[in-house]
């Protein structure tokens, strides 16, 4: 400070004053101005360490809050999200009460005076069991033996349409006629549609090759919704829109031809219509494995005879070959019933050949218009007493006879299962 601007003797105090503070120790306790300034600037140094720890754990506070609020934020909405699924569950579920509801109504009202549901089911099954019979008695009839009329009832029963059946009629197609029947006949005398007169060829095959009773093995048993799944899954799924439109199912599909896909089903291209028919070869082939295939020897079953056996000489020369011609007759009378129904096969067998085993024979009473139950339960019997293994006493033409009747046996029980 200049000393004009102050007193003398102010200046000279602050002047004394500053030359104290020169001389002293910082700090010192006899010096009053440096210590409380040490201790001010000590006190702010805290004061602004707390404020500065509170800040922290404030910013941390609030993070965290921050966290929690957006985390409750998120629960809310996926809490909301579940809320409208399950309010759309719980409509479709009473859509879904409402129709039962209403279809059960209806079932209710078109029974009403039919003796409740049972009883209808068991008429059903009756009428069913009824045209199951019918239709054994017409498998069993030899085929060119069939009228008119039995060929139409035997389309009908087999499921064949309705139409195809009236044409087979007016143009008087009787068994003879349909033993040799060809589709260049149904399509040009005929005038059938495609899916008509491929159910006929298909049940005159199985009569010729008298496999009236075979289960449908592999492609032959699908469906048309099997078929349009199959037809899209190999990329045909216009091809088999088209095929589902027209009620192909695995039997008319196996059958297809290349004139069928371009006349019948509409489909122009022929590159389009040989890789169909590549892939229908596949399924064909399929199904010729399966039908064609020679089944193996059942369990136990050993046709060759065994090597002491091989060894055995008759007392009577000719009495083994006598034996041998037997069972080529048998087996011949066998093999042109294989067509027919169970119960005529069992009649024929048990009473023609009967087992050798013990008080083996079919149930009282037992014959072509037994129950399907009765039948399936014979069948279990027969496939005992039939048994290769039980037939080791009596000769190896019989155990040999014996292992084609079992075959036969359980293609019948296969088909009832």
């Amino acid at each position: 400070l200049d000393s004009n601007d102050i007193s003398t003797s102010l200046f000279a105090r602050i002047k004394q004053k500053i030359e104290l503070n020169k001389s002293q120790p910082k700090g010192a306790k006899d010096a009053k101005g440096p210590r409380i300034a040490v201790k001010e600037e000590g006190k702010v140094r805290l004061d602004r360490d707390k404020v500065k720890t509170r800040l922290e754990e404030v910013r941390k506070t609030s993070k965290a809050e921050e966290a929690e609020r957006k985390r409750q934020e998120e629960e809310i909405k996926t809490m909301k999200e579940r809320k409208k699924k399950l309010e759309e569950e719980l409509k479709k579920l009473k859509e879904n009460i409402e129709t039962k509801e209403r279809e059960h109504n209806e079932w209710v009202n078109k029974t009403k005076g039919k003796g409740g549901e049972i009883e209808w089911l068991e008429k059903q099954f009756a009428s069913l069991e009824v045209k199951v019979k019918r239709l054994d008695e017409l498998n069993n009839k030899a085929i060119k033996s069939l009228t008119v009329e039995e060929v139409k009832e035997t389309m009908r029963l087999e499921g064949v349409r309705a139409e195809a059946i009236e044409k087979l009629g007016a143009n008087k197609v009787d068994g003879e006629t349909l033993m040799d029947i060809e589709e260049q006949d149904l399509i040009d005398d005929l005038k059938m549609e495609l899916i008509g007169r491929k159910q006929v060829l298909f049940v005159a095959e199985r009569r010729r090759e008298g496999r009236m009773n075979e289960e449908l093995k592999g492609a032959e048993g699908w469906n048309v919704d099997q078929v349009e799944k199959w037809m899209k899954e190999n990329g045909m799924g216009e091809e088999g829109e088209k095929m589902k439109a027209e009620g192909v199912d695995g039997i008319i599909l196996v059958r297809l031809e290349v004139r069928d896909l371009m006349d019948e089903l509409g489909v122009g291209v022929l590159k389009r219509r040989k890789e169909i028919i590549s892939k229908i070869d596949g399924l064909r082939q399929g199904r010729k494995d399966k039908n064609g295939k020679e089944e193996e020897e059942p369990k136990g079953t050993n046709t060759n005879p065994p090597p002491q056996q091989q060894q055995e000489k008759s007392s009577n020369g000719n009495s083994n070959q006598f034996r041998e011609r037997e069972m080529d007759v048998a087996l011949d009378a066998m093999n042109s019933r294989k067509g027919g129904s169970a119960h005529a096969f069992l009649v024929w067998i048990y009473k023609e050949y009967p087992p050798k085993k013990d008080n083996a024979a079919l149930p009282d009473g037992f014959g072509p218009f037994s129950s399907l139950i009765d039948t399936k339960s014979a069948l279990k019997k027969a496939i005992l007493h039939y048994h290769p293994d039980h037939a080791d006493a009596f000769g190896i033409c019989w155990k040999h006879f014996c292992g084609e009747v079992l075959k036969c046996l359980n293609n019948y029980y296969h088909s009832f299962k």
